[in-house]
């Protein structure tokens, strides 16, 4: 709907967004074989006909979210082109389907349709506010910028009307290649198609060595992420030894190599190898403060920037972690965490479905390394309510300097709270553990699945006592 660019000081506000026809539909399976499925469409949804499906996900309508548990299950298709939906009769849609799923009669599902169109896209832009914004649907993702600098979102709310099942198809937020910083409060994410929020930078790659102040440097999967900006200061790592930064250089000018790839120069000598990995290091801070993300499919918050502060925030009945840390080599995006406060925030039921990992708040870069690559972390004076499923409070795969104190626990598993996988400095103190049905007996573990190895850990400080303080939640249930 909104598509802007080149602009400074623009604001959108007092604003109401929907579409119509809706970019998905909903209802329950009344047969099933390996080429569609039939489904009896609820209302307010519509048997839309002609529509090449995407993805479909099993749902729950009590709980009004994704399923969760032993009935989690989503797919992804390239959608047939031979046959697009149809009716069979008043209210039953018939869905093409690539190959056979787990979906059976009686399952309630969303089906998303396959066109990817974002509500507000912005780029190469400066000083922009979002505020008092409410969106209702989206065929992509709600809010998506790239090459912002200095952006602020206040009164920004993203949730299902009269009734439906899901909002956006995709995030409720993403933000490529911010600069300066990142402001947003007051607002909230509830039942899209994936993260509430995403914080990225691209990676991009040494293609090739010119001389020790020029590289040409190649994209990944599209050149966009090669338009960088003269006096930028860049971040290399290596090939074999991703997220671990060895080397900077600050670009005087660049220039198209090949339809693929730029030719940079630099203000100082660099010592790289062709195969590196390349990201901005001017990445944008982060602070969130009064943020709700809730009933998504997906993660809470996934952050790949640096300078982080998130605070006075709900996480509710996210399918994946509230909140995860995620340097990624199969998505191409950066970069590892670091500066991070988590302090006063409200967990509730989280990671219990699609997307689920270890913990409430998980760091996993992708693929694990051997070293801690994030770094820098502090949770506190928060309130986490465990689910039925939730599995552990942390995951901590190549973590690095980890506090936890001041947190209240609510949980009915004996499973330890902490899963540690080549990390080292994890610490807590004067925590508030509450088990009514169970004895936790080792607050941590080590996980053994390749490639962590216990003695890649060092300096883990979770004795018992670090979690048998007993004051009340510091954040309330609403």
């Amino acid at each position: 709907i909104f598509f802007a660019q080149y602009c400074q000081g623009l604001t959108l506000t007092s604003l109401s967004i929907d579409f119509d026809p809706y970019p998905f539909t909903a209802g329950y399976v009344v047969n099933a074989t390996n080429t569609y499925l039939d489904v009896q469409i609820q209302a307010p949804h519509r048997a839309d006909v002609n529509r090449r499906v995407l993805g479909l996900i099993r749902y729950d309508p009590i709980e009004m979210r994704p399923a969760f548990g032993s009935r989690t299950y989503n797919v992804y298709q390239v959608p047939p082109t031979s046959a697009n939906t149809s009716l069979v009769s008043t209210d039953i849609l018939r869905i093409p389907i690539a190959s056979e799923t787990d979906f059976h009669r009686g399952d309630a599902l969303v089906a998303v349709y396959d066109i990817s169109v974002h509500a507000i896209y912005i780029q190469n832009s400066f000083d922009i506010t979002i505020q008092s914004i409410n969106v209702h649907s989206a065929w992509g993702m709600v809010l998506v910028t790239n090459r912002v600098r200095r952006l602020t979102i206040s009164d920004y709310h993203v949730a299902p009307k009269n009734g439906r099942w899901l909002s956006a198809n995709s995030d409720c937020m993403h933000f490529i290649s911010t600069r300066e910083f990142i402001s947003l409060k007051d607002s909230k994410c509830q039942m899209q198609g994936d993260d509430g929020l995403n914080v990225l930078t691209p990676y991009v790659s040494v293609a090739n060595v010119i001389n020790s102040t020029a590289l040409v440097l190649q994209a990944f999967n599209w050149t966009d992420p090669l338009f960088i900006e003269d006096g930028t200061q860049l971040e290399f790592s290596p090939n074999k030894q991703p997220f671990t930064e060895y080397q900077r250089g600050t670009i005087v000018s660049s220039t198209f190599y090949t339809s693929t790839s730029r030719l940079f120069t630099f203000n100082s000598s660099i010592n790289v190898s062709a195969g590196d990995l390349v990201c901005v290091a001017d990445v944008a801070s982060l602070t969130i403060r009064n943020f709700t993300v809730e009933h998504n499919r997906a993660r809470g918050v996934l952050l790949e920037t640096r300078n982080i502060d998130i605070r006075q925030s709900v996480f509710n009945k996210t399918s994946g972690p509230a909140i995860l840390f995620q340097p990624s080599l199969y998505w191409h995006e950066g970069l590892p965490g670091r500066n991070v406060t988590l302090a006063e925030n409200l967990y509730i039921h989280c990671n219990e479905g699609i997307g689920q990992q270890q913990g409430f708040i998980t760091i996993l870069p992708d693929p694990t390394q051997l070293i801690p690559v994030i770094n820098d972390i502090r949770i506190e004076s928060s309130t986490f309510y465990f689910g039925n499923f939730s599995r552990a409070l942390m995951q901590s795969n190549n973590g690095n300097n980890v506090y936890i104190t001041g947190n209240y626990i609510s949980t009915n598993s004996s499973a330890p709270l902490i899963s540690i996988c080549n990390s080292r400095n994890i610490t807590a103190s004067n925590n508030t553990v509450i088990n009514i049905q169970s004895r936790i007996d080792q607050y941590y573990r080590y996980d053994s699945t390749s490639p962590c190895q216990m003695n890649l850990s060092s300096l883990i400080d979770l004795p018992s006592s670090a979690f048998n303080s007993s004051f009340p939640p510091p954040v309330l249930l609403a």
